[in-house]
This record gives C-alpha cells, structure tokens and sequence, in this order.
C-alpha cells in the first residue's frame, strides 16, 4: 500500500542545506537559552526564550483554521493574564522556566491521551489514514499501542521535568530541558520508526519526509471519532 501523501520534490543538496540550517539554529537556540537560565537566572530574557517556542509552536499548529485562531487568542490572552499575575506577584523570573515546558509536555499528554477515550480514533492511527488510507487491523492496532507509547513519554518527560526542577540544581534541570529534552523527541520517533520497519516488513510504510509532512499538516485540536 502506498503513501497517499508525498512530499514536494526538491534537489538533496537544497534539501540537506534546509536541514542542516534548521538543526544549526535549534543546538543555537538551546545553547543560549541553557546558558541564560543557569549563568542569569533572575534575566528576563530567560522568560522570554523558554517561552519562545511554545509561543511558535501552538502558532503554527493554531493558526492554519478559523478555530485554532480562535484558541489561540485565547491561549494567548490567558497566558498574558497570568504571566502579569505572576509578575506582580514578586515570583522571580527562574519560577517560569519551567511553566512553558510542563504546558509543551501536558499539551502533548492530552493531545495523544484525549484520542484514546472510547469512541475516539487513536491519534497516531488517524494520522497513519491520512498518510496511507485504509490500513490493515494489525496496524490499527500497533497505532493505537504506539499512541499510549508516546502518552508515556511524555508524562515520563514532564515527570522527570518537574522532579529535576524542585529537587535538583537548576544547572541539571536546564541540562535535561535546554540540551537533552528535543534529541529525546527525535530519539523516541526514529526509535519508534525502526521498530516499525522491522516488526512489520510487508507493509508500504512512508518515508520520514512523508511522515513529517502529513503532521505538518495534521490539525490536532479538531476531534475525530472512531470508526
């Protein structure tokens, strides 16, 4: 069975060049914002770049529909709201850091966890039909066991997150968030990737390109029922 979705065609050079710029600016990013948040922890530009990709991320995943916009003002309105609260209330700046990570993980939970419920279709089995279309029971079901697979990941992510925070030295926690918390993501999807190949060899699966576009695509604050 092949993937009803294909990536746009372009040159390996141009395709290797945006990858490897995107990598660049991200081990950037996550260089500077370990170091703010351990050398100047009261800075509020550690605020700002904690919260900087929750920021980009809701935004791209809200803002392709009417009613993810709509969340989004929201999301946004209430999160002002509460960071002049927090402000206010004299709360120094190294408090926040770990408020956008634990929202990304909790997000994430519920994202994964919500499609679980009875009667709804399994996140990663839903976009497992948009890439390929029908797919066989044995694949309905290994989508279903890998969406409670990521449930897990994430809620060990925000655990651990939020145990390094109040129990260890802020230099280890940033370690774990700053450096450690996007290669685990990576880890944990090519991981789940290899698996897959190996545990299924007769299936058409899509390549990563594929994959990464239909989540592009994928509008994951609109519910979906189960067959």
């Amino acid at each position: 069975m092949s993937s009803s979705i294909e990536p746009v065609s372009r040159s390996p050079r141009t395709r290797w060049a945006k990858v490897m710029l995107f990598a660049a600016a991200v081990m950037s990013y996550q260089a500077l914002a370990y170091f703010i948040t351990v050398y100047h922890p009261g800075s509020h530009l550690g605020e700002s770049l904690v919260a900087a990709p929750v920021v980009l991320v809701t935004a791209g995943l809200l803002l392709r529909t009417a009613r993810g916009r709509l969340i989004f003002m929201t999301l946004t309105a209430a999160g002002i709201v509460g960071f002049l609260l927090w402000r206010s209330a004299g709360a120094h700046a190294a408090w926040f850091y770990p408020v956008p990570y634990m929202t990304v993980y909790l997000m994430l939970l519920w994202a994964f966890g919500s499609t679980l419920l009875p009667g709804r279709l399994p996140l990663i089995t839903r976009i497992a039909t948009l890439v390929h279309g029908e797919i066989p029971i044995e694949i309905v079901r290994y989508t279903r066991s890998i969406t409670w697979a990521w449930c897990v990941f994430f809620a060990a992510m925000a655990t651990i997150s939020a145990s390094l925070f109040l129990f260890a030295p802020l230099r280890v926690w940033s370690i774990f968030n700053s450096l450690l918390n996007l290669p685990l993501v990576v880890l944990m999807f090519l991981g789940e990737y290899a698996w897959r190949l190996w545990r299924y060899p007769h299936f058409s699966h899509a390549s990563i390109a594929t994959m990464l576009q239909a989540m592009r695509n994928f509008e994951f604050h609109r519910p979906s029922a189960g067959r």
